[in-house]
């Protein structure tokens, strides 16, 4: 049986969980996590009720088992996976035990102790079940998975810290502070058994893997305990009065709820100052619950849906506060000893709360038998498990200052506070990526227009030219997000570009893979503008998005749009790359006279011998192209062009452009052929072409060579086919590597 098939096996029959192979695992897991639940709402009571509180320690044992209870049967009806077992947890039961005890210590001497400390617990019940589930109804679960791994960490061992103060604290009445150092020396057998106990649960715990271990394992330390008193024949109420047993306990229920009547009565004035506790408590059980639901998901192999979570622990934490208890939250062990049992049923959980019942029917003097020891040990090995994974295991997983994260946030729980210790630890792994990402160049490629030029089909002359002026070009491809920590690099690389000496006439700035931009990136980018103002340098701006326009025109990086600079100005803007290295490859051309040629002479140059052209040029057609008209048009029977689509066309002035229509109606080009180079090499070889629109940008004059005159040349001239032949095939050739160079430099 697989936890995928769960929901359907439930909802299969009428009554799916009466039938044997669902009931008799329900009851089991039932039975088996409700009696673990309720050993830990016992230790969590104790926890909150110690030192000045222990005389009400009844009534806090009470409201943590209740809350067990509530919150088991409401998770279980409500939860998107059939057998999620839910409980108060140790995170947020420290918390509530440092604001409890806060509250104690300010009302020392004074009446409604015990009352001001039950409205604080069900007010940071209240706050937390309205936090989850209006998270829950507005569907805020998937902003919130994700949370930086050191912040995990930190608060998953800072958890443990206070559990383990908490073993101190139930197991002697003392906390685990320098001052209580001599108090807790003298108070050494009660600690040190409790310890005894921890290392016989770890051992067996680790092991034997079996869900029966630890409930077994607290029963046999019981039965220690007391075969321990009858040996060394000590009464039991000698041992409760020495501090062994949890007690006395003043007669009465153990739940003991707060009444409308009652809110008179409680010091608002003491409950006020722990507000940041109980948003500290709401904030940590929604880092268990993202944490929990994660770890649930990962081990079931079912994906949980967390809005869903969130509304059913948000519920059950508010019917547990309208009863004076705490909050609740996914139990990640118990759900995953529900699944290794096979209880996949919603049963399982109202089975859970029915050790809940048993304890608060047998009242306050089934408590009283209950050691210390046993007590303290399951807390104490709770917190151990916690400080062992992410402080001793996690040295040898985390990068240095992610581990140093995890022990500075510990070392803030405890001398700031939880909710301190948290904000630590998010400053940290802020700082930490501010220091990492800044290390990531900003620039993508550092390119020359030596090496990378346009799509523009150029003459070997013009190329030269290109070869030997294009360190003028200087071009940055940014990328990700500039700000602050990556900003100056940028400024740095213009400058560096600008002191080598050698001559720069325009600085390409392309945003293609930019995300977003701060005030320091304007302000470098503004910095930039100036320098290239002072010496004569044209800015080119390409792929510049609508959204990154507007802070660099309000920082005064860029002219506002009414002023943009025309072509003799410092600063230019393209759609794309592309056409930004044209223009200033254009303009390098134009100051270098005499590089254009005739079209005869051209040809000379690229295949033909001299004597050859006359005899070549008798076998093309002259073909006048208007600007915009297109050159392979198949929608249109022009009749001097019946056969255009399988014609070789020579350039012999002008420029066409090959382009890419894209489904947003936009173009891309993928080459633009000037004079002397060839259009339709794939096309005359009968291959279907990659662009569908080849546009003349210009008047432009070609000469086509069609397949019958092709024909005819292989008969006549048949050198002057295979001249052309091997032109054609040096053009492909030297197409490919340039688009191998092309994804090199600009991947």
């Amino acid at each position: 049986m697989t936890s995928p098939s769960l929901p359907q096996t439930e909802t299969a029959a009428p009554f799916p969980t009466l039938q044997p192979n669902i009931l008799i695992p329900s009851i089991t897991a039932g039975l088996v996590t409700g009696l673990i639940g309720v050993i830990r709402a016992i230790s969590y009571g104790a926890l909150i009720f110690s030192g000045a509180l222990g005389g009400y320690l009844s009534a806090g044992v009470g409201m943590a088992v209740l809350s067990t209870g509530v919150v088991s049967v409401v998770a279980a009806l409500t939860s998107g996976l059939p057998g999620m077992i839910a409980t108060p947890l140790a995170a947020p039961t420290a918390i509530l035990a440092v604001m409890a005890a806060q509250i104690a210590a300010d009302m020392a001497g004074q009446d409604g102790v015990f009352l001001t400390v039950s409205v604080a617990i069900a007010l940071a019940s209240f706050l937390t079940g309205s936090f989850l589930l209006s998270l829950g109804m507005f569907r805020g679960g998937d902003a919130i998975r994700f949370i930086p791994y050191p912040v995990v960490g930190g608060f998953m061992a800072g958890t443990g810290w206070l559990l383990v103060d908490g073993f101190f604290q139930v197991t002697s009445d003392q906390p685990l502070t320098w001052a209580a150092l001599p108090a807790l020396a003298a108070a050494w057998p009660y600690w040190s058994v409790g310890l005894l106990f921890t290392a016989i649960l770890w051992g067996l715990s680790e092991r034997f893997k079996h869900y029966l271990v630890m409930p077994g394992t607290l029963l046999a330390l019981i039965a220690l305990f007391y075969g321990w008193l009858w040996v060394n024949e000590i009464p039991i109420d000698a041992a409760r009065g020495a501090g062994w047993l949890l007690g006395p306990f003043p007669a009465g229920g153990l739940w003991q709820p707060v009444g409308l009547d009652q809110l008179g009565g409680v010091n608002w004035g003491a409950i006020a100052p722990q507000t940041g506790s109980m948003i500290t408590v709401a904030l940590v059980s929604l880092l268990s619950l993202v944490l929990s639901n994660s770890g649930i998901e990962l081990v079931v192999g079912q994906d949980l849906n967390l809005n869903t979570e969130l509304r059913s622990i948000g519920l059950a934490s508010l019917i547990a506060g309208f009863g004076s208890g705490m909050v609740g939250n996914q139990a990640l062990p118990s759900t995953l000893l529900v699944h290794n049992i096979g209880g996949h049923s919603r049963l399982t959980g109202a089975i859970a709360a029915l050790p809940c019942l048993a304890v608060l029917a047998l009242g306050s003097g089934f408590l009283a038998y209950f050691p210390k020891p046993v007590l303290g040990c399951l807390l104490l090995y709770l917190g151990l498990t916690l400080l062992y994974k992410w402080l001793i295991q996690s040295w040898a997983i985390l990068p240095r200052m992610d581990y140093l994260t995890v022990v500075a946030m510990v070392v803030a729980i405890n001398l700031l506070g939880f909710l301190q210790g948290i904000a630590v630890g998010f400053i940290l792994s802020v700082l930490l990526f501010m220091y990492h990402y800044s290390h990531v160049d900003v620039a993508k490629e550092v390119l020359s227009g030596a090496t990378t030029r346009s799509n523009v089909e150029r003459t070997g002359a013009e190329l030269a030219q290109l070869q030997k002026q294009g360190d003028r070009i200087f071009i940055l491809e940014l990328q990700g997000f500039l700000f602050f920590g990556t900003a100056n690099y940028l400024l740095k690389q213009v400058k560096q570009r600008l002191g080598d000496g050698e001559p720069l006439q325009f600085i390409v700035l392309d945003f293609r893979q930019v995300t977003g931009v701060d005030a320091s990136a304007v302000l470098s980018c503004r910095k930039i503008r100036t320098l290239a103002q002072q010496q004569k340098i044209t800015l080119v701006f390409t792929n510049l998005a609508p959204a990154f326009r507007s802070p660099l025109e309000q920082g005064g990086a860029i002219p506002p749009r009414e002023n943009y600079c025309s072509l003799e100005g410092t600063c230019q803007f393209f759609d794309d790359i592309d056409r930004g290295l044209e223009w200033c490859e254009n303009l390098l051309l134009a100051a270098s006279p005499g590089i254009e040629g005739d079209f005869k002479t051209i040809l000379v140059e690229k295949f033909l011998p001299p004597e050859a052209v006359e005899a070549f040029c008798a076998y093309l057609e002259p073909v006048t192209l208007a600007a915009g008209e297109r050159v392979y048009d198949q929608e249109e029977a022009i009749a001097h062009r019946a056969t255009i689509t399988n014609h070789l066309y020579f350039v012999a002035s002008g420029r066409v452009s090959v382009l890419l229509e894209l489904p947003d109606g936009k173009t891309k080009r993928l080459q633009t052929v000037t004079q002397g180079n060839v259009l339709g090499e794939m096309r005359f070889y009968g291959k279907p072409p990659l662009s569908n629109a080849v546009v003349a940008e210009v008047e432009t004059q070609l000469y086509g060579l069609s397949q019958a005159s092709f024909q005819e040349m292989q008969q006549a001239h048949p050198a002057l086919a295979r001249q052309l032949e091997g032109y054609i095939v040096r053009i492909l050739c030297d197409s490919l590597t340039r688009r191998e160079q092309q994804l090199r430099v600009m991947r």
